[in-house]
């Protein structure tokens, strides 16, 4: 009986060691050669911990590993729990090494870093962007764990990982080459990045001050939100913030995420003046852009209700918006398109990050960089949209909407101009003020629209002779025109004056057989330093006064103007 039991035992024993020679045939080592970056597809396998109190030694015991994953990247989705990973490293060189673990999602709350000492002790390294670096990992924006293996020697690599942000592994294996070379790159393109959205800041500060353009602000508080989201992604941020403050790193992002979908719903509706096109449109934009402050206060406790409010501002939301912003730019709304497109690529990545953080979508070996250049295309466009915008805001500001010429803004600002031109150089300048003749009894007479037609013949005509550089034709309201002539003498002004009252009256009223007429009064004077221009503003309007007088359709030069001929005031 006692040789039978020891057979049974011994049985035993050898399955135990089957069973542990098979798991491990399982998960082959990662061989280490010439090869400066190495993935571990193939060669890592992961064990989840609900309870979160399994120790490395534990762990080590457990025969419920998962086996290899085949993937490049293990994306698990949200979790609570921790996850165990190990994989074993095989240094095919003939001399010692020296190896990187780069684990290179800087979300991630903590990660710990196991490997056995030469004494059969698991010693530990740690990381995170809550949590201090311990004294070895290397300082960068992916967590760095160092490690030297000997000529041919394989060692078994444990490593526990906890992240609220969802559960995405990118490992590498990096060697010193490697590490340089990714430093190199990621100072240059970060470096372009920050570069050209502090050169866009400072664009849409300085527009949005000297314009007095909301959107420009609002732009430029988006450009900073989704600056400093894309500097919490790539891992910037926790190389920044005090070991004493990485706790609050979590709040910081989710304040940032917040505070962008806030700005980014008020910029969508002020640009393309949702309230003016679609009432309900803006409604619905609104209740989007306060939704972000209920979702940022729902994270702070997490509820039931936190998932269907993330489904509905990172996914419905961006669809939304995508689809009005192509809904208007179908509609001819001016520079939709622009915009349409930045944001398209901007919002189509959030929808795309929803399902990829839940575990739905996988995340390719590129996906660290889809936020920065999504970001980079979308603020080309959306500048060049604003931009645009803002300069046909500027030009509008100073064009009379209805005849598309200069507005009396716009013709204050040219005249004073011109006045310390021509004081400069003691030329003359000229200016012809002209207003409809019975204009009011004409609007009565066949509407509104009518007389808007009539007053956009007339500006075509005043457009037409005035070419020369420095000439403006204006509209100075009404049914009053004014024409800017520098380096014009009192008797060109007024033969010009009287072609234009001639071709004028050639035309015929559309809605009667009387000619259309105006009158003219003319103002010439060579600017000094005694004189201010609104002598001449106010000189060509009695000029003007006095045309009325003496019957209408006539021109009139003011006598200040000092020439000798028939029609002078």
């Amino acid at each position: 009986m006692v040789s039978l039991g020891k057979q049974t035992l011994l049985q035993l024993a050898f399955f135990i060691m089957a069973v542990s020679v098979a798991n491990a045939a399982l998960l082959t080592p990662l061989l280490l050669n010439d090869k400066h970056s190495h993935n571990l597809s193939g060669h890592l396998e992961f064990l989840t911990d609900p309870t979160c109190q399994l120790t490395v030694q534990q762990v080590v015991d457990r025969s419920d590993w998962s086996g290899p994953v085949h993937k490049q990247v293990l994306n698990l989705g949200i979790t609570k729990s921790a996850v165990w990973l190990r994989f074993f490293l095989t240094n095919q060189a003939n001399t010692t090494q020296k190896f990187y673990v780069s684990f290179e999602y800087p979300v991630a709350n903590s990660v710990t870093f196991y490997t056995k000492s030469p004494s059969g002790f698991f010693e530990e390294q740690h990381a995170g962007s809550t949590i201090p670096a311990s004294g070895h990992v290397v300082p960068d924006r992916h967590f760095l764990f160092p490690l030297s293996i000997e000529a041919g020697k394989t060692v078994p690599i444990y490593m526990r990982i906890q992240s609220t942000s969802g559960m995405t592994i990118p490992i590498r294996i990096l060697s010193d080459h490697a590490l340089d070379w990714k430093a190199s790159r990621d100072h240059a393109i970060y470096g372009a990045l920050f570069g050209f959205f502090a050169l866009v800041l400072i664009y849409f500060i300085t527009s949005g001050y000297f314009l007095h353009r909301a959107t420009s602000f609002w732009l430029a508080l988006y450009s900073v939100l989704f600056s400093l989201h894309m500097a919490v992604r790539a891992g910037f941020i926790h190389l920044l913030v005090p070991d004493k403050l990485l706790g609050i790193n979590s709040l910081l992002h989710l304040i940032i995420i917040s505070g962008l979908y806030f700005a980014g719903a008020k910029f969508f509706r002020l640009f393309l003046s949702l309230k003016d096109h679609s009432k309900l449109s803006d409604t619905i934009m609104m209740v989007f852009q306060y939704l972000s402050i209920l979702f940022a206060l729902l994270a702070l406790f997490p509820n039931p209700f936190l998932t269907a409010v993330s489904l509905v501002l990172f996914v419905i939301n961006p669809i939304f918006s995508i689809c009005l912003a192509f809904y208007f730019w179908h509609k001819g709304i001016s520079n939709a398109g622009y915009f349409a497109v930045g944001w398209i690529v901007a919002h189509f990545v959030s929808v795309y990050d929803f399902f990829r953080i839940n575990g739905m979508l996988s995340y390719p070996e590129y996906n660290e960089w889809l936020i920065p250049f999504s970001l980079l295309i979308a603020f080309i466009f959306l500048s060049v949209a604003l931009i645009k915008q803002n300069i046909a805001a500027q030009f509008m500001a100073k064009t009379d909407p209805l005849t598309h010429l200069a507005n009396r803004r716009k013709f204050n600002e040219v005249l004073q101009l011109e006045w310390n031109r021509c004081l400069r150089q003691n030329t003359p300048l000229s200016l012809i003020m002209a207003d409809m003749d019975y204009f009011k009894q004409y609007n009565d007479s066949f509407g509104h629209r009518t007389g808007d037609q009539l007053l956009c013949s007339i500006a075509e005509v005043l457009n037409r002779y005035t070419q020369r550089p420095g000439d403006l034709a204006a509209r100075y309201g009404g049914d009053e025109f004014v024409l800017l002539l520098p380096n014009i003498d009192a008797k060109s002004a007024f033969n010009l004056a009287e072609t234009i009252r001639r071709v004028i009256n050639n035309k015929k009223n559309q809605r009667s057989d009387n000619n259309v007429t105006i009158s003219i009064g003319i103002a010439t004077t060579i600017p000094t330093k005694e004189n201010k221009p609104e002598k001449l503003v106010l000189d060509v309007d009695k000029a003007l006064y006095e045309a009325k007088h003496r019957g209408k359709n006539c021109t009139v030069v003011s006598t200040s103007s000092g020439i000798n001929m028939p029609g002078i005031l």
